[in-house]
């Protein structure tokens, strides 16, 4: 990697320094406060039974009780209760912390010890902990993270901090440098830190938030495979993916009070809050309310690729039940779904997962399901019993308990073939729609031997089902998730196998026109999920992951993601079946938002809206912002990257192999300070905000000058015209090239120019091009010249 060391002529005009705010997440505060409520606990006690004890006779002899005596007592006993809950509560966040870090030491004994450093380009230094300094997106290739360090998790973590509404810059660090270990013991510190920037000294604050390293921790079996045997990798990944969750949630939950409220006076507030029974007690009592089902409902539609399994179970058996499932069926349908839950977390594809296949994917799949299939389409009605045939379906339409046995190089996420064969050798289907509950229950039960005790959901028990013949509930669910198979016309067996059912059903008077269009749903659902329940930075980060399991080049997320779109969205029949069934009245308006914006981030490459963010932080962090037009070479943007470290290098290009090779190179820049964007010139640069941009380069060779025609040089002008827009008041359009000054093509250039709004300088000021820099499609016997324009 690349260091540069800060000089007195870097980022003159900006400086930042702390403002001696320091707020701590303390495991030594939160134990002081656990002694303060459990003494304030005994002394309630022995107060209600000072106070309380003697107006019992009292009442019984006279029927009068001493008024403040009873009030006294009354508080004596509700600050008993206050004690008793808040010691729980400061005991349950001290262990959630201490448990995540010694689950973590436990796989990885160096994690919270790692060097790293990372530098700041507004303080112009280093700084310990990690930290992404570029402006641009966090899931871009060119930011880096350390190997030890999940790029998921730390998004999640920022995610939930910045929903204070303030500035965060989460910094990753040490154990030492906290510290966690002596002292006050932080599990998190926040420090708000005052930054003067620009020629104006604008000041701002900014909340940099420290977090110990095993709250981001990479949990990837991959990294661990040497040291420790499958199942017993699995279930330490599984234990320590669930306790990271928890206790990152718990510290995100402190630091967003810092944040929002990051005086030291209100400490005291914030441990009060924590300790409050009545808030404790309400967030119980909430649930139960009238609208409280529907409204979490609503809050899984709007955060579904986030939200906590258990959270996502409860809308999903809730959606159910809206749906018209009986309340018996739902309970058999809650046994089913604790199996798999605790089946994922054995696999370590459970709570906290990094792999796409995951529980929570599964989930996601059934909730999606339950919103597309309507309550009737072409005529055909959908009853309760087809909602549950495909909430089921959908539930076990990934479940692959030799996934991790069976991966090697090439796929590695679960197969169709095995989940049925999986199906077949259990018959969980055929328990699930014959059994009662207690059948169903004893049917996961593990009875090791008389002396130990009966473990709940750890097997399952073919022999306990009676039937012979398959029912037609399950054929159908079967039916179902060999139709999930992908990709499904190129899959020989799944075809023949979603054939042979099809006649099967149909010879048991079932509705085949039905079965097919629930199964076409189902497939849909799962297609789609991922990009209807995200942002498209996080969908970003899960299809990376898909390609990961598919051992496919990450890089190729774009244009491979565009074309599987192309499969459903834009292919009759699936294409009007789709738009159909998301522009139903009955689906969640969220779900359709979110799709189109998806839609268009992969259909387009890279959105305007990236290309503005970037630009918009770099103006911020840097001297200046710049952008090649048609870059033909991430090397000498790399260069010029080098050269003027103190400014932002943006490079925008229709060719993808170079704007994959550049990402590469740029990757390894530090401080980040240059980035590529692949797209069209013409659609992306008009939506960049007008003067925003410091310097536009291009290369033009003679040969390819856009001078021969009247369109090429309307389309030349209408480009020059957009740049003048674009340029800052004292911004340049530089362009290196082989036209020689005298030649009618130079002439052509300067006159297009002076009718777009530009003219030629006076003085060229800083070079910016490399020296001697030759491209090979210029001319040998030419000199290349550095033509500078500037607004009228």
């Amino acid at each position: 990697r690349l260091k540069f060391e800060p000089s007195v002529g870097g980022l003159e005009n900006s400086d930042g320094c702390a403002c001696g705010c320091r707020l701590f997440f303390s495991l030594h505060y939160h134990n002081l406060a656990r002694y303060l409520f459990i003494t304030l606990a005994f002394a309630g006690l022995l107060s209600t039974g000072w106070f309380g004890i003697p107006l019992i006779p009292q009442y019984f002899v006279s029927d009068q009780i001493n008024i403040v005596t009873g009030i006294f007592t009354l508080f004596s006993a509700l600050g008993t209760i206050w004690g008793v809950m808040a010691y729980r509560e400061f005991t349950k966040s001290i262990q959630l912390v201490i448990d995540a870090r010694d689950a973590a030491r436990r796989l990885d004994h160096m994690i919270g010890e790692y060097e790293y450093k990372s530098y700041n380009p507004v303080t112009r230094d280093y700084e310990a902990g990690f930290v992404p300094s570029a402006p641009i997106n966090f899931w871009d290739k060119e930011i880096q993270v350390p190997a030890w360090m999940d790029k998921g998790k730390y998004w999640h973590m920022l995610l939930r901090l910045r929903g204070a509404r303030r500035e965060v810059r989460l910094i990753v660090v040490k154990d030492s440098d906290l510290p966690f270990n002596s002292g006050t013991q932080n599990a998190a510190v926040t420090t708000r830190e005052k930054v003067n920037v620009g020629e104006t000294r604008t000041l701002r604050y900014t909340y940099a938030v420290r977090i110990p390293q095993w709250l981001v921790m990479n949990t990837d079996r991959k990294r661990f495979a040497e040291g420790v045997g499958g199942d017993q990798l699995a279930k330490l990944v599984a234990d320590l993916n669930r306790k990271i969750v928890a206790a990152s949630d718990e510290v995100a939950e402190w630091e967003r009070q810092r944040i929002r409220h990051p005086w030291s006076a209100m400490k005291l507030r914030i441990y009060l809050n924590k300790s409050l029974p009545l808030r404790i007690v309400y967030r119980q009592v909430i649930k139960n309310f009238p609208g409280a089902k529907r409204q979490r409902i609503e809050e899984t539609n709007a955060n579904l690729a986030d939200v906590k399994d258990d959270e996502l179970i409860a809308s999903l058996l809730e959606l159910a039940s809206e749906k018209g499932i009986p309340r018996s069926r739902i309970e058999m349908l809650q046994l089913l779904i604790k199996f798999l839950k605790y089946s994922y977390a054995r696999l370590g594809l459970g709570e906290g997962a990094s792999e796409y296949h995951s529980f929570h994917h599964s989930l996601e799949v059934s909730y999606m399901t339950m919103h597309m299939v309507p309550r009737e389409f072409q005529r055909i009605r959908f009853r309760p019993k087809d909602y549950e045939i495909a909430l089921v379906a959908a539930l076990l339409h990934d479940y692959d308990p030799a996934q991790p046995l069976a991966s090697h190089e090439g796929f590695k996420g679960p197969s169709v073939a095995r989940t049925m064969q999986e199906i077949s050798r259990t018959r969980i289907l055929d328990a699930y729609f014959t059994m009662g509950w207690e059948e169903f229950a004893n049917y996961f039960r593990e009875f090791q031997s008389p002396l130990s005790s009966t473990q709940e959901f750890a097997t399952t028990h073919p022999e306990y089902v009676k039937v012979a013949e398959i029912p037609t509930e399950s054929m159908i669910v079967e039916t179902l998730i060999w139709r999930t198979d992908f990709p499904f016309f190129q899959q020989k067996l799944a075809k023949e196998m979603f054939a042979r059912l099809q006649q099967e059903l149909t010879s048991r008077g079932e509705n085949a026109g039905k079965t097919k269009l629930l199964a076409e749903i189902l497939w849909l659902a799962d297609l789609a999920v991922t990009y209807m329940g995200s942002d498209r930075v996080r969908v970003w980060d899960r299809v990376t992951n898909l390609y990961d399991e598919l051992s496919l080049p990450k890089l190729e997320a774009v244009p491979r993601t565009d074309a599987f779109f192309a499969d459903f969205v834009e292919k009759e029949p699936y294409s009007t079946l789709f738009e159909r069934l998301i522009n139903n009245k009955e689906f969640p308006y969220v779900f359709r938002k979110q799709w189109n914006l998806i839609y268009q981030f992969f259909h387009e490459g890279n959105p305007s809206t990236e290309l503005n963010e970037t630009i918009a932080n770099a103006r911020k962090m840097y001297l200046r912002a710049n952008l090649e037009i048609g870059m033909r070479s991430g090397e000498m943007l790399r260069t010029m990257a080098i050269d003027n470290w103190s400014e932002f290098f943006i490079g925008m290009s229709k060719d993808q192999n170079e704007v994959f090779k550049a990402k590469s190179r740029f990757s390894e820049l530090e401080p980040q300070n240059a980035s590529a964007f692949w797209g069209d010139t013409e659609k992306l640069l008009p939506a960049i905000p007008d003067r925003s941009i410091d310097n536009f380069f291009m290369v033009l060779p003679e040969h390819s000058a856009p001078f021969t025609g009247i369109e090429s040089k309307s389309s030349f002008r209408s480009m020059l015209t957009v740049i003048s827009k674009k340029l800052t008041s004292d911004g340049a359009f530089r362009i290196l090239t082989d036209l020689e000054k005298e030649s009618t093509e130079f002439r052509e250039l300067v006159l297009l120019s002076n009718e777009a709004g530009l003219q030629l300088a006076t003085s060229k000021g800083k070079t910016y091009f490399p020296k001697d820099w030759h491209d090979p499609e210029f001319r040998h016997d030419r000199n290349p010249q550095i033509v500078v324009l500037v607004p009228n």
